[in-house]
């Protein structure tokens, strides 16, 4: 396990509560400097920056008012007046904190993986960028592919997702924008929420800088080091409190170059609290988790869903989905999905007794979420395997469809790698599990030590491009299943490396 990934992000959303509530300006607090934290700006010189064309700090084009660094209006040209400026030192792996505050239709950007020598010529140094701009006033926001030029976004590659119902912008004072370099992967975040998320040197990277205006720079966005920037694009703009927290080495987990991620099932935690889950999940370095009703009851007030998050966030953990939900009556239904909405998230794991699917179905209209069925096995006498949920909700709406629980459609005597590429435009979530037998005898064992052939069914989710959540729900010694869970995702994340 790294002990450098483990707890980053979560002490990321730590720190940026804390700065707001206690930090004064271009400051460090004694538990900042603790943790690692550098000011990049003293707030009151231009020391550790420079040009990005010049060697010096612009005579003109920015100012320092009152702890605050100003970008001076010039017509909002790119790079034309005082120009943009980077960091002396470069960087490889980092926490990146800057506040900022835009005027109205003001363009401007924070620049990472920079290499000044790229561009000579007019226009603005060359690095990926987190877009600053006035959304609702300049034209830009109209341009690019699908927002991909937007406030938040990786500019002119990917657009921001603003979802997430915590997803906030002051348009009058100033925000806070983060950057997480973590070896390869990369993640924007707005105020505390995150917009964007990719991996640098991939073939699906790649791709976008081929169809992005950078396809002309070479190796864009896959430097291993490089300055970082901000921007003068000739509009008013205003940065302060610039702080960086480096990374002192990174590995990430091996399932961060694929297109699905590894999570948690709650229900794996059914005999612990919600403190022991999180904890648990944090060594472990895992970072999603399917919320059950037993960690977050069905009839939790706005309150404790709010406090429920904060304790996720600060264990750098995102609930992605609530379930697996019973429902039996038209008003379990309708609570299941105003619960989803409450709790912020677009996917309910349910399991709805045959005659409500026509009401599911009106409901999914009606909000818009995914509905995946979880299937049992022999267990139960409905939906006992990933044939017969689809027959059950083939000919409803198409963000009707399955969990597919690996180990219950073994049990059932079916093939869940068959399945899994048979369903897959309804396979909306996946439990990870493995079990000893393709009949109701067989039980529930460590990822590694099942009849399931895993490494079959890794190429298989990377076969149909599979995107959603693979998550771990461990049902062996319950009451103490520590050991098994750490077996069972270092096997699994073994695998993905191995079948690569």
């Amino acid at each position: 396990m790294n002990k450098y990934s483990i707890g980053i992000f979560g002490l990321f959303f730590t720190c940026i509560f804390t700065q707001t509530i206690w930090s004064q300006d271009n400051t460090l607090t004694p538990k900042e400097r603790e943790e690692g934290w550098e000011l990049l700006w003293d707030g009151k010189t231009t020391e550790g920056w420079r040009g990005a064309k010049i060697s010096t700090f612009p005579t003109k084009g920015w100012e320092i008012q009152n702890g605050v660094l100003r970008v001076i209006p010039s017509g909002g040209a790119e790079s034309a007046n005082g120009g943009d400026i980077i960091t002396v030192r470069k960087y490889k792996n980092f926490i990146l904190n800057v506040d900022f505050k835009i005027t109205k239709g003001a363009n401007s950007g924070i620049k990472y993986f920079v290499d000044p020598e790229l561009n000579k010529g007019e226009g603005s140094a060359i690095g990926c960028e987190f877009q600053i701009l006035d959304d609702k006033n300049h034209p830009d926001a109209k341009l690019g592919v699908k927002g991909n030029r937007q406030l938040g976004a990786l500019y002119d590659l990917i657009p921001p997702d603003r979802s997430d119902p915590n997803y906030r912008f002051d348009e009058t004072g100033f925000n806070t924008a983060t950057i997480i370099v973590n070896g390869n992967r990369v993640q924007h975040y707005l105020n505390g929420v995150k917009v964007v998320e990719y991996v640098r040197n991939t073939p699906e990277f790649n791709a976008l800088v081929a169809y992005s205006k950078y396809t002309d720079w070479p190796n864009f966005g896959n430097q291993a080091e490089g300055n970082i920037l901000l921007q003068d694009h000739g509009d008013e703009v205003f940065f302060k409190n610039i702080k960086i927290k480096e990374i002192k080495g990174t590995l990430l987990p091996p399932e961060t170059g694929e297109k699905f991620k590894l999570g948690m099932a709650g229900y794996t935690f059914a005999n612990f609290d919600l403190d022991k889950t999180l904890d648990v999940m944090q060594k472990m370095d895992m970072h999603y988790l399917c919320i059950k009703d037993f960690h977050l009851p069905l009839n939790s007030t706005d309150a404790q869903i709010k406090d429920f998050h904060a304790k996720l966030a600060e264990k750098g953990v995102t609930g992605y989905a609530v379930g697996p939900i019973y429902m039996k009556s038209e008003a379990e239904v309708d609570q299941a999905f105003a619960y989803a909405k409450r709790v912020g998230v677009r996917l309910i794991v349910g399991v709805p007794n045959i005659e409500l699917l026509p009401y599911v179905d009106k409901k999914v209209k009606e909000y818009g979420f995914n509905f995946a069925i979880h299937l049992h096995g022999p267990d139960i006498n409905i939906y006992q395997d990933a044939d017969e949920v689809w027959n059950q909700t083939k000919d409803l709406d198409p963000r009707i469809g399955m969990c597919l629980d690996i180990g219950h459609d073994y049990r059932n005597g079916k093939d869940p790698i068959a399945d899994l590429k048979k369903y897959c435009s309804r396979v909306f979530d996946i439990h990870l599990k493995n079990v000893t037998d393709s009949t109701k005898a067989g039980y529930s064992v460590e990822v590694g030590r099942g009849m399931i052939d895993i490494p079959a069914f890794i190429n298989a989710l990377r076969e149909v491009g599979y995107s959603g959540m693979v998550s771990l729900e461990h049902e062996r010694n319950m009451k103490d299943p520590f050991t098994g869970i750490g077996e069972s995702i270092g096997y699994f994340r073994a695998m993905i490396e191995a079948t690569k």
